[in-house]
């Protein structure tokens, strides 16, 4: 059963578009696969990321004129 909940987590982050390293589903596994889909479908419930860490390691990022810039804006 486990090996089954870890495989259909597995496949839920692979159709959702991201991925998941083996640690990452295993935590998921942790929470169990209702929790898994509950945190996919409402992200508000994360912590906010940190505008000025992200600018600091993407400088293209704080200047939005640009098409890229405001692509990878919009993706954080």
């Amino acid at each position: 059963m486990v090996d089954k909940e870890l495989g259909l987590i597995a496949h839920l982050m692979r159709r959702a578009g991201f991925g998941a390293t083996l640690r990452e589903l295993e935590v998921y596994q942790g929470k169990g696969y209702e929790a898994a889909v509950e945190e996919l479908l409402h992200p508000e419930e994360l912590p906010e990321w940190d505008d000025d860490l992200v600018r600091r390691y993407q400088p293209d990022m704080n200047s939005v004129m640009y098409f890229e810039s405001a692509q990878s804006y919009w993706m954080y």
